[in-house]
């Protein structure tokens, strides 16, 4: 009952995608495992496991797959671009698993992959200043759009409670959800913390809602709408290392 309480919230509120795109919780967990010193070596064998407990979802798999192909470019010294290794991971999903190219979530964890691995390239350094998450949200907001349209409410205001909220799920929820269910005794945390963001969500609905009365978009659209913003995407990165080496 509650499950399906949060999942209307979420939608009224333009945040199901962040529980929808397991694949962020993937690379929280990676950055996690990884300043663990114990762990620090078999980081994917123990997000392969988390993978498995997912029951192998097509989000969870793309996010292990990606990390695979971030390690093997840093090990073998390839250079990969984080964009092409996004677009990479979909295409290996699709060629082992054909069923998955009719997979909604798939096509909303690739868009989101994307758009966070063509923002980190472009501001570098200062990805994690304000303007940086502010554009980088409204781009993941915008893009989240196409494959919400006709499932979620929709609205331009919905990119702030995604800047304040989103950090909050994924940063705080998800670690809690994830340490109640190793240490059993400490599952109240994750109560607590789920309880609190029902309460806000509650005050927080209708205040802007825009109901979105229009079909869901095709899928086909979508995978070419995919594809164009990985040519868009890799340009924008082509013509930003060239202004560079220019001012250089």
């Amino acid at each position: 009952m509650q499950a399906l309480l949060v999942k209307d919230l979420l939608v009224q509120n333009s945040l199901i995608h962040i529980f929808i795109v397991s694949g962020s919780h993937f690379l929280l967990l990676h950055k996690i495992l990884a300043k663990l010193p114990i762990v620090r070596r078999h980081t994917l064998f123990i997000l392969f496991g988390y993978a498995l407990m997912t029951l192998c979802q097509p989000p969870a798999l793309r996010a292990l797959l990606f990390l695979v192909l971030l390690k093997i470019s840093e090990r073998w010294k390839l250079f990969l671009s984080p964009v092409f290794l996004v677009f990479l991971s979909a295409c290996l999903c699709v060629a082992v698993f054909p069923q998955w190219i009719t997979s909604r979530s798939l096509l909303m964890s690739l868009l989101a992959a994307l758009i966070i691995a063509l923002m980190s390239e472009f501001w570098g350094k200062k990805q994690h200043t304000l303007p940086a998450l502010f554009l980088t949200q409204s781009a993941l907001y915008f893009v989240m759009a196409f494959p919400l349209w006709g499932f979620s409410d929709l609205h331009p205001l919905g990119v702030l409670l995604n800047l304040t909220l989103g950090p909050l799920i994924g940063g705080v929820l998800f670690p809690l959800g994830l340490l109640g269910a190793i240490v059993h005794p400490l599952a109240f945390l994750f109560d607590k913390a789920l309880n609190l963001l029902i309460w806000i969500l509650e005050r927080n609905t209708g205040f802007y809602g825009l109901k979105t009365e229009a079909s869901p978009l095709s899928l086909f659209f979508q995978w070419v709408f995919f594809v164009f913003l990985v040519g868009v995407s890799y340009w924008t990165l082509i013509w930003k290392k060239r202004q560079k080496a220019l001012n250089g």
